[in-house]
């Protein structure tokens, strides 16, 4: 049999733009796909993307398709991940300023962008996310605002009924507090515990990165070690000094510290203090905590 399909010339092959973020279902890919113009049938698709295993491998990003491809080699596509490095990465932790200035920056996007379109601290998701050559920067940002809307619902709405928070704001700032707490992933539900704990008993929270935030309102590094006089000085930010959280998240919190802000570890302990190496000493009460004290001076002396 004769082959009718025309020969054609790599500049007459129209080249489509897909962008599969991360979570996308085999679903919405298919959709995406749909809406492209990239195939016409979804069900299809999605048949054979099942029957070969390749439902759950499909990997995140931009992608430049050439609209010859069959079923097959459209999968195969998706799943060596041959994606346009065009890309963008919020860090767990970085404030809103931060961020403003990298999409400012960034020659790829388009259109204006002011830092009062950005939402309150701690409504960005720290993720990567993959974009198309001249997406509009305001498009980009409010992908984002609705990646950590969704994390903080799902999580508020999954948390113990026996937390200290009252409402999904507070959550916000509560993880914001312990993502810039500890750099120990494995430590962020202690650090939740001893927060929660202190507020249960009406104590102040006395947590640095909150007196550093009053300072900076995060659009600057400090520079500087705090000194005594920076805990005696007011704001509203400053937990030595207020009663319970501060009004607003003093950064972007990960999904982890969202979590650990939701589910403190069951503990005793009412305060901790570096160890010098990323995590910290633990304490039940002030005693064991001055020890501790003790214990960090000693190692950072030994270090110097």
């Amino acid at each position: 049999m004769k082959n009718y399909s025309p020969n054609l010339k790599p500049q007459q092959i129209k080249n489509y733009s897909l962008i599969i973020n991360k979570g996308d279902t085999l679903r919405i890919i298919s959709s995406k796909m749909v809406e492209k113009g990239i195939i016409k049938n979804k069900e299809i698709f999605e048949f054979f993307a099942k029957f070969s295993s390749f439902e759950t491998s499909i990997k995140s990003g931009q992608y430049n398709i050439p609209g010859i491809l069959s079923i097959k080699e459209l999968l195969d596509h998706l799943n060596l991940g041959k994606v346009v490095q065009n890309r963008i990465t919020i860090t767990e932790g970085m404030n809103n300023a931060t961020f403003y200035e990298i999409l400012k920056e960034n020659k790829l996007l388009s259109g204006k962008l002011d830092f009062k379109d950005f939402p309150t601290e701690g409504y960005l998701a720290p993720d990567t996310y993959f974009y198309e050559k001249g997406e509009k920067r305001l498009n980009l940002l409010n992908r984002i605002i609705k990646a950590q809307s969704k994390k903080i619902n799902d999580i508020w709405i999954k948390r113990p009924k026996n937390n200290q928070l009252n409402n999904s704001h507070e959550l916000v700032i509560l993880a914001s507090i312990i993502e810039k707490e500890t750099g120990d992933y494995n430590e962020l539900d202690l650090v939740s515990s001893v927060l929660h704990n202190r507020l249960r008993k009406k104590m102040r929270l006395q947590a640095d990165p909150t007196v550093i935030y009053g300072i900076t309102q995060g659009k600057k590094s400090l520079g500087r070690p705090l000194t005594k006089s920076d805990l005696r000085k007011y704001s509203e930010f400053n937990t030595y000094i207020i009663k319970g959280l501060p009004p607003n998240p003093i950064c972007n919190p990960g999904e982890y510290a969202l979590k650990a802000a939701a589910n403190p570890a069951n503990s005793k302990f009412y305060y901790y203090v570096s160890n010098g190496i990323g995590g910290h000493f633990f304490s039940k009460n002030l005693a064991e905590h001055n020890k501790n004290v003790k214990l960090y001076k000693s190692l950072v002396g030994k270090n110097n």
